[in-house]
Order: C-alpha cells, then structure tokens, then sequence
C-alpha cells in the first residue's frame, strides 16, 4: 500500500470505528488511504461490565483521550464527521530533467548538445486535507462517504499549486455487499508501488489511477481465513488528474466497464477501506472506447486491458508486492508511459508493464526500507516520430515513521526514458521527504 496517500483514511477510518460501533467485514483493501484526525464523534458508551477489570481500564483511557477533542458539528445528529491530513515537504534531486517538476513520471529527451539538466525542486503538493463521514443504516447497509483534496491543480504532471479532489466518494456496505458512487481508485490493478513521489510508478508499470466510477462489490467467505471479492463498476472514459493531455479525446458514448477478481487468504489487518489480508491474489480487466474527432470523420480507439496482481507478506517484517499488465489504449490507467494513440494516426497504442517491490523492517512499525522496478514498454509500431517507446524505473527507499504523527523518508532512483527519433535520456533521482500527521 502506498505510504504517502495511504496515511490518513485509514488513521481516520480507526479513529472512527474505535467510537463507533464495529463495522461489518470490510471490503477488498482501496489503492490507498490518508493521516490521523482532528475531530473525532460522540463520546463512546460505557464499557459492559462483565469485562474483566483490565480491559476496563484500557477502555476508560481510550474513551478519555478521545473525549478530549472535539466532535465536529454537522446537520444531522445521525452524521459524524472525522478531519485528517497531512502536510509533506518534499525535496528532489535529479540529474536528468523530470517531467514534472516534483512530480516524476518520466525523463524529456536529452539534450543533443550535451547541456546540463540537474533539476531540483522543493513543494509541498502533497499536502492533503481527508474528511470521513458516517452516516445512518440505509436498510441493512452503513452508509458513510470519504473527501481527500490534495494541493495539486489541474493534474498531477502539472507544477502548480490548487485543489486538486483524488477522492469523494459515498458508499454502503455490510459484511455481504459494498456499492460506491463519486471518485475512486480504479478496480483495475489497484495496488500501488510504497514511493515517495505521488506519480507512484505511474508510466513505469504501475497501472490503475482514480476516475469517476459507480461500483458494486460482493463478498464471499470459504472459511474464517480467505475471502474472495468480486468487483464490477463502470467509470469515466477520459479523466484527466493524471495529465490533461487527455482532454484532448473525449468518450465514445458509452463508460468504460471494469473488473475484478481476488482471492485473500488469513486473518484480516486492519480496519476500514485500509484492511487487507496478508495474502492477496488478483486478476482484472477494462474495456471502453474513446473518440478523436479528426476531419474528414472521427476515429474511435477502443480500450481494453487484462492484469495481474499479487500480494504475499512472508511474516509481519518482510513481504513482496507487484502487479502486470497488457492492453491498449490505457494512458488514463497510467499505462502505455501516457499515451493513448498516435499522435499522427490516433489509432490505440499497445503497451505492456508492471511492477515488483521487495520490502522488510529493520524496526517493527517504525524503520522500513522498500526496493523495486517498473516498466512501461509501448509497441514500438503502434508510435509516431517522437512518441516514448520506453520507460524504467530503479527505486530503493528508506522510511522512518519516527511517531504516529511524524515521518522522515529517503530515497533514491534511476530512471530511463527512450524515445523515437528523440535523443535517449536516463538519470539519477534523489527525493528526500518530511510528513506531519494529523
């Protein structure tokens, strides 16, 4: 899971269920969650008194730290809304030119005149503010929703600061079903490489952003320790927080249809939309099409993809990750190094990617270092002169989560990008990063 964006849901999402009743079997785990919150709900009742004395005890000073901060009020008695974030700084290094600034997807062409390119910036766009909402049962469901804003603008690959929504979503859910509706991570290939950057491998293997999208998903349990998940939505066929390059095509009438596949195997870790079983296999899938209107008739590329992904923890300190994909036209999904179709015919691009991730803690919850590779190979007949044909990706990072609230981070990266006609370019990144929780 990614350790950046995925601090503060599932801080919030804890926070919210310790004063709440518990909630049903959580759904399949989300792409990622945000920080610790600043409100909290309604004071808890009291502990039954058939518990023994100790649990008694941890219970008083659970319900006295959270009775010292406050409820946020809101226009129903039956709403509860929890507040969290976090503030990031972030430093970066690069020896080749990134493309963003701060925000690393890929390298631009190299300089054929051998001109310097050493980059460096310092932002604090990924800064996020998280609001949770609990609301009422709506028949057998909880219902409840998630808003995460980011300081990004228009799209991530983008150097300015803005509102940027990657989240806002309303669902209901219970131990069987779970139906959302708003602005959620895909459900192809949801896992997500843990980098210090919000580009997140995406253009190097790592397929599966955010769009609009209404899903339903459907729980089944073979035994206490496995559970499999099967999801289905349709979504948006052109959105563009990634890039807005993507404005320039639009849908064909009709969404793109996703789904998904996934086998969880032992106990469940965790609470909320963050809660995940340490072995998890997944296979998933999109179709869809989207239109250029180019004169003398428009020309319509259809959309399609097949992936695979894996998650296996070897114990509590050590565990592997990874996902793959092949399709076409999958520059929304962060597939195909962004691209959709050529730039001078606008038929569909081929592409095939993934990526694995090796991690193990040195300190149990508090000191873990991560390694691992991507890429992104687009078919090199589907691309006009100039068009990427390739892009890599090398990481290894260190984090130190110094307290719940305060993180210290390190990492270093090389990075390829090659090109047709352009000149070749590949360099060294290093991103230092500082997290306040809230």
């Amino acid at each position: 899971m990614t350790r950046c964006v995925a601090s503060a849901i599932l801080a919030t999402w804890a926070i919210a269920t310790a004063a709440a009743q518990p909630p049903s079997a959580p759904p399949a785990p989300m792409k990622a969650t945000l920080g610790l919150p600043v409100s909290t709900i309604e004071e808890p009742q009291p502990a039954p008194e058939t518990k023994p004395p100790e649990a008694v005890s941890e219970l008083a000073l659970a319900v006295e730290a959270i009775g010292k901060r406050l409820t946020v009020l809101t226009a129903s008695d039956e709403l509860k809304l929890i507040i969290g974030g976090q503030i990031v700084g972030d430093f970066l290094f690069h020896s080749a030119r990134p493309v963003g600034p701060g925000t690393p997807f890929f390298l631009f062409p190299g300089s054929p005149f051998g001109f310097e390119q050493d980059t460096f910036d310092a932002h604090a766009r990924q800064t996020a503010l998280t609001f949770l909402v609990m609301g009422p049962k709506v028949c057998d469901f909880d219902s409840g929703a998630v808003v995460l804003l980011t300081l990004y603008n228009d799209a991530l690959i983008v150097d300015r600061y803005g509102i940027l929504p990657i989240v806002a979503y309303g669902q209901l859910k219970n131990e069987d079903w779970r139906f959302a509706a708003g602005l959620q991570f895909d459900i192809f290939n949801p896992l997500m490489p843990t980098v210090l950057p919000f580009s997140y491998l995406y253009a190097s293997g790592n397929s599966g952003a955010y769009r609009g999208q209404a899903r339903a998903e459907r729980f089944f349990y073979p035994t206490p320790t496995a559970q499999i998940t099967i999801t289905g939505g349709i979504s948006e066929a052109t959105p563009t927080i990634l890039s807005s390059d993507f404005e320039l095509a639009e849908d064909n009438g009709w969404p793109n249809v996703e789904g998904r596949v996934a086998l969880g195997l032992g106990p469940l870790e965790g609470e909320g939309p963050a809660a995940k079983r340490p072995i998890e296999f997944g296979l998933s899938g999109v179709v869809g099409q989207i239109r250029n209107t180019v004169p003398p008739q428009p020309i319509v590329a259809d959309v399609w993809g097949i992936g695979a992904d894996a998650r296996y923890a070897f114990s509590d300190r050590c565990g592997v990750q990874g996902e793959i994909f092949y399709g076409q036209t999958l520059g929304s999904y962060g597939g195909a190094v962004l691209q959709t179709v050529n730039a001078t015919t606008f038929e569909p691009i081929r592409a095939a990617g993934g990526f694995a991730e090796v991690y193990y803690y040195l300190v149990p919850e508090c000191l873990h270092t991560h390694l691992g590779y991507g890429i992104d190979d687009p078919a090199d007949g589907d691309l006009a002169p100039g068009q990427i044909l390739r892009n890599e990706t090398y990481f290894v990072n260190l984090i130190w989560d110094v307290t719940n609230h305060f993180r210290i981070a390190g990492e270093l990266t090389y990075r390829k990008t090659s090109f047709s006609l352009l000149r070749d370019n590949d360099g060294v990144g290093f991103h230092t990063q500082v997290m306040w929780k809230f």
